[in-house]
């Protein structure tokens, strides 16, 4: 009898082992997984942002007043509805106005009164060249009904949407509000004293189960 209750007892604590082995590697695997994810995404915003402003630096020495190479824009309005959504980033690349053709998605500065000068990003719908040999552009948003007022110089253009980024509106206006910013500093420090205690614990039942 009492050599089978002390198998019972064998075996309750094989089990909680066991469950403790897999509560340590998936709680583990996700701190990893999440720190490893915002250490690459910080990495990816530090290359844009060096390489956004050593471009605008250039320009400006240089006395050449160009957009920079790339930028990114966050949209506020359905006009590009289902195409471009609303809180959808944008990734413009600068050109010239002879690689632009119609379909192209462009942002530019709209003088139009109506928008209050807002930048605009919409569909280039029609191209013509003036007598000076520039080209000018007609634009329309895709949900709109009517095309833009006035035309798109080559001056007024930032660049063209090369890549669409979704909802990524929502963690700007988060990180901009005190209480959000505060989150995205406390959750990164709080995840890693949480994996430095989980490995602490793995290593030290290593270390426990090898005596």
């Amino acid at each position: 009898m009492s050599e089978l209750v002390q198998a019972i007892r064998v075996n309750s604590q094989d089990t909680k082992y066991t469950t403790m082995e897999k509560i340590y590697y998936y709680t583990h695997f996700f701190t990893k997984s999440f720190l490893l994810a915002i250490i690459s995404l910080i990495i990816l915003v530090l290359i844009f942002l060096t390489f956004y402003f050593s471009n605008l630096m250039y320009n400006v020495k240089s006395g050449n007043y160009k957009s920079p190479f790339f930028s990114a824009y966050v949209i506020a309005s359905p006009s590009m509805v289902p195409t471009i959504k609303v809180n959808d980033a944008v990734i413009i690349k600068r050109v010239t106005d002879d690689n632009l053709e119609v379909g192209d998605i462009i942002t530019f500065a709209n003088e139009d009164l109506n928008v209050n000068g807002y930048t605009i990003t919409h569909r280039i719908v029609g191209k013509e060249i003036t007598n000076s040999g520039d080209y000018v552009y007609y634009t329309k948003g895709d949900n709109n009904v009517s095309e833009d007022k006035g035309i798109v110089k080559k001056e007024d253009i930032y660049g063209k949407v090369i890549l669409k980024i979704p909802k990524i509106g929502f963690i700007q206006k988060f990180l901009s509000k005190p209480r959000g910013f505060l989150i995205s500093i406390l959750v990164p420090v709080v995840l890693v004293i949480l994996y430095e205690l989980i490995r602490i614990f793995g290593v030290r039942r290593k270390v426990n189960m090898s005596v």
